[in-house]
C-alpha cells in the first residue's frame, strides 16, 4: 500500500495533530486497563459488538497523554475504515509501522491500539512475534469476543495476554449518559451507548433491531459459516425472549428439528459473542454441576435486545428486572450461578450473596423460602431479596441494587 496514502489514513484516526474526542468517560473501565499499559503483556478488549470498545481506546490515549505520554507515541489503527478494505493482509501491520515511523519520527516505546483487529487473519502470529523479539512496542487490540476466542490466540498468546471485557452501559453508567434515573428506559432498551444517546424511540429500537441482526450474521453465521441461517435465527430469538428460563436441550431439540448436538453448540457461539450468559446449577461438587438433569439458565448481556426479539405481546416485568440483575452481578466477572430443590429456588448466587428477584413489593412467598431453604444449608452466604421499591434489613429495590458499587 501506498506509504502516502497510509499517512492519510492514519492522520484521520490518530491524535498526532488534533485532539481526542474521546466521549462520555467510561472511568470504571480507565481504573481496571490503564495500570496494565506499562506492563509488557498485550492488552486484548473483547466483548458484543458496540459496547463501546473503540470509545474506550480513545479514552485511554486520551488519558495517556494527560499523564505525560507524547502524542507521537500512539498509533491507532482501526481495520474498518473503508480505505483499507483491499489491503487486509499481515503485511499492512508493517506498512503502517513504517510509515508511522517516518512520519512521527518517535524513537520512545510506541503504543499501537488496533481496532477490529480479527479483520486481518494470522493477526496473533505477528504480534506474537514483535512481543517475543521484544519490540518496543505495547499493542492493545480490540475485537467481539466470538472473534478472539480462536484456538490461535489461545494458544499463541497463552501468558502474553490480559483479557477485559467491555459490557454495554452500566445502569450506573447509563444515568450519566442518558441525565436520567430512569429505570423504565433502561430496562426496555438497554445500555448500548449508541441507543442511550439516541432521543427517538423508534429509532432506539431500529439501531437494537440491527445489532441482533449483526451479532447473529457477523458473529456467528458468518463466522462458523452456519449454512441453514433461519435456523439459527428463530433459536436465538427464542432463546433470547426466554431469558431467564431454564434450557432443555431436548426440548429445543423437538422444538426447532435440530440435533442435540448442534443446539448445544450453537448455543455455545451465542454464549462466544457475548449475547448470551449461560448460568449453571449451583453446587461444590462437579458431578452434581454437571447433572443433565440440572438445566442451565441463559440470560441476555444487554435489556434491549430481550425487548426487540421477543416473540411475545407482553413484556415480562420479572424477566427483566432478573436479566438487569445478572448483568449487573457479571459487570466483576463474578462466577454467577443458581440453585434449587424441590419447590425452592434462588435465583443468583454470586460471590457471598444468595439472591432472588421479584418485580414487586408484595413479595410472593417462594421467593423468601427459596432463601431461607438455601440458608439452611449454606450458612455463610448472606441473602438479599431485590424487590421493587421495599427496602429493609433483608431487602433492596432494584434500582439501589444497580447502582451498588462493586467490591
Amino acid at each position: 500500500m501506498n506509504q502516502d496514502i497510509i499517512i492519510e489514513v492514519l492522520k484521520k484516526w490518530n491524535p498526532w495533530d488534533h485532539r481526542i474526542d474521546s466521549g462520555i468517560k467510561r472511568p470504571h473501565y480507565m481504573r481496571k486497563i490503564f495500570p496494565y499499559l506499562e506492563r509488557k503483556e498485550i492488552i486484548v478488549l473483547k466483548g458484543i459488538r458496540r459496547s463501546g470498545k473503540s470509545t474506550i481506546i480513545k479514552q485511554l490515549m486520551h488519558e495517556m497523554t494527560l499523564k505525560g505520554i507524547n502524542k507521537n507515541q500512539l498509533l491507532y489503527l482501526n481495520l474498518e475504515d473503508y480505505n483499507l478494505t483491499n489491503d487486509l493482509t499481515i503485511n499492512l501491520f508493517n506498512e503502517v509501522l513504517d510509515a508511522y515511523q517516518q512520519h512521527t519520527k518517535n524513537k520512545k516505546k510506541t503504543y499501537f491500539f488496533i481496532d477490529e483487529v480479527q479483520k486481518i487473519e494470522g493477526w496473533e502470529k505477528w504480534i506474537r512475534t514483535k512481543y517475543d523479539l521484544g519490540e518496543n512496542i505495547k499493542f492493545i487490540v480490540s475485537g467481539s469476543s466470538a472473534s478472539l476466542l480462536s484456538k490461535e490466540l489461545s494458544t499463541l498468546l497463552t501468558g502474553r495476554n490480559i483479557s477485559f471485557k467491555i459490557m454495554p452501559l452500566s445502569f450506573g453508567e447509563y444515568t450519566k449518559f442518558s441525565k436520567t434515573k430512569s429505570l423504565d428506559g433502561y430496562l426496555k432498551y438497554g445500555g448500548f451507548p449508541e441507543v442511550v444517546l439516541e432521543k427517538s424511540e423508534e429509532k432506539k429500537l431500529t439501531i437494537l433491531e440491527q445489532y441482533f441482526d449483526d451479532i447473529l450474521h457477523k458473529d456467528i453465521i458468518d463466522r462458523y459459516k452456519i449454512r441453514n441461517a433461519k435456523q439459527i435465527i428463530e433459536l436465538a430469538r427464542y432463546i433470547v425472549s426466554t431469558a431467564g428460563s431454564k434450557v432443555s436441550i431436548n426440548k429445543l431439540s423437538n422444538i426447532f428439528g435440530i440435533s442435540k448436538d448442534t443446539i448445544s453448540l450453537y448455543l455455545g457461539y451465542m454464549v462466544d459473542a457475548c449475547l448470551l450468559a449461560e448460568v449453571t446449577y449451583f453446587s461444590y461438587s462437579a458431578k452434581i454441576r454437571h447433572d443433565v438433569t440440572k438445566l442451565s439458565k441463559y440470560y441476555v448481556l444487554d435489556n434491549g435486545l430481550v425487548n426487540v426479539a421477543s416473540i411475545r405481546f407482553s413484556k415480562n416485568l420479572g424477566q427483566m428486572y432478573e436479566n438487569s440483575v445478572l448483568i449487573k452481578l457479571m459487570e466483576n466477572k463474578n462466577e454467577v450461578s443458581y440453585w434449587s430443590e424441590e419447590m425452592a429456588e434462588v435465583d443468583f448466587i454470586a460471590g457471598n450473596e444468595a439472591i432472588n428477584v421479584t418485580a414487586t413489593d408484595h413479595i410472593p412467598l417462594r421467593e423468601t423460602i427459596g432463601l431461607s431453604k438455601f440458608k439452611e444449608t449454606h450458612k455463610q452466604f448472606a441473602t438479599l431479596l431485590i424487590t421493587r421499591t421495599k427496602s429493609d434489613k433483608e431487602s433492596m429495590p432494584l434500582i439501589k441494587f444497580l447502582l451498588r458499587a462493586l467490591p
